[in-house]
């Protein structure tokens, strides 16, 4: 099939999350069709290697770089509107132009748009033609709802305006689709509440286990923990701070020495600060997190609010390296508490686990090698490649969705 693949954030390297997801089912895909890409960025200029090494998967690609930036004015007028502010940070006349530029010229079988944020970029004489599936890492609404419950006041004020918007837009990308692509059945759930009649096809997330492999590296001479992420995102912002502020100082009073590493691009002033507390290493960007993930005695993942399925316990999993997570963390995960990863959600618990998988090494290694399990059997990218192709590939000879008007 000719495939056109329009996404933001630039997935190479892939450093977590969803340009992890991203660059690996752009890798699956161009196994079996012909890709196309329109990609915009949200960190400005990309370096030219990392362009050539996506070139291997496509055969035409255009690159808008592009920041990420705040818009007061868009603000306010996203609030009068009622509509999602996000929206606007990506809107773009340049990419919808070349949207319509490509699809006029190349006769594609499918528009796969990674990200509803970007469906308003494809024309409504392009989804008239073209069948378009809508690709989202998570459920908007729900992370913003979230937010607005678990955050300062002013986030919380921008969130319980933000979620409402959000789910009335996603109801709607559904309405008009009749087809998404989400990352779990918890998010499968959620979407069907609000709408039934659309297709939900659940693609979990994976991990590239020809990367993410168990390497036999020494552990660090002290005990210690690390949790990867993308700090720029505010769910995992705040996890970071409160597993350093109520969680680490109960487990140093049964460890004294263990090191908590904090790994991961674009860690905020509130993140960066925890330094101050003894014990904490904030790295900020690396070019490998598998050092640090394999050096590790314990992974973990504290989260308080988000959506989606975590991409940074699949690769921990890969490496042996066992995982003490929340429920929001490891929502979404096929996984078993006690078996293949530990669930806690309160302080104790979580401190609790924490100390039993570093004192406990024969459980530790159990959880290790449970998880190692779960991935080679559900959670590997070649088997989730397959089946997103099977999915696509259907989908297409089926024809087009029948839409509401």
């Amino acid at each position: 099939m000719k495939i056109l693949f329009i996404s933001y954030d630039f997935p190479y390297p892939p450093a977590g999350g969803s340009i992890s997801r991203d660059y690996n089912l752009i890798k699956q895909l161009s196994k079996s069709n012909e890709m196309y890409w329109i990609n915009r960025t949200i960190r400005g200029k990309v370096k030219e290697e990392y362009k050539h090494e996506m070139k291997k998967y496509f055969k035409e690609m255009k690159i808008f770089e592009m920041d990420f930036g705040h818009n007061a004015l868009a603000f306010l007028e996203s609030m009068i509107k009622k509509e999602p502010y996000i929206l606007k940070r990506f809107s773009s006349e340049e990419m919808k132009s070349a949207v319509k530029e490509i699809t006029d010229r190349i006769p594609f079988d499918l528009i796969l748009c990674d990200h509803i944020y970007l469906a308003q970029l494809i024309p409504d004489e392009v989804t008239g033609r073209i069948p378009v599936i809508p690709n989202n890492e998570d459920c908007g609404f729900t992370y913003y709802k979230r937010m607005s419950e678990k955050s300062g006041w002013l986030r919380r004020f921008y969130a319980g305006m933000e979620w409402k918007s959000m789910l009335k837009y996603e109801v709607g990308i559904l309405k008009k689709y009749n087809v998404y692509i989400t990352t779990s059945e918890k998010e499968k759930q959620l979407l069907t509440e609000h709408y039934k009649k659309a297709n939900v096809f659940v693609l979990d997330n994976g991990v590239d286990t020809d990367y993410f492999f168990p390497n036999g590296s020494d552990k660090n001479s002290s005990p210690s923990l690390v949790f990867t992420a993308w700090f720029g995102y505010h769910p995992n912002a705040d996890a970071a701070v409160y597993f350093v502020n109520k969680i680490f100082p109960l487990i140093k009073r049964e460890v004294p020495d263990v090191k908590f590493y904090i790994v991961g691009k674009e860690p905020p002033e509130k993140v960066t600060n925890l330094e101050n507390t003894e014990g904490v290493i904030v790295t900020g960007y690396v070019d490998d997190v598998r050092k640090y993930i394999s050096s590790a005695d314990v992974t973990v993942i504290p989260l308080r609010m988000g959506g989606g399925t975590r991409i940074k316990i699949l690769e921990s999993m890969a490496m042996k390296v066992p995982v003490v997570s929340t429920v929001i963390g490891a929502e979404g995960l096929n996984v078993e508490d006690s078996k293949n990863i530990m669930i806690a959600d309160n302080e104790m618990e979580f401190a609790g686990k924490v100390i039993e998988l570093i004192k406990d090494k024969e459980k530790a290694g159990i959880i290790a090698e449970n998880g190692k399990k779960l991935i080679d059997e559900k959670y590997d990218w070649k088997i989730l490649g397959r089946k997103m192709n099977e999915f696509l590939t259907e989908f297409v000879k089926n024809g087009v969705h029948e839409r509401e008007n």
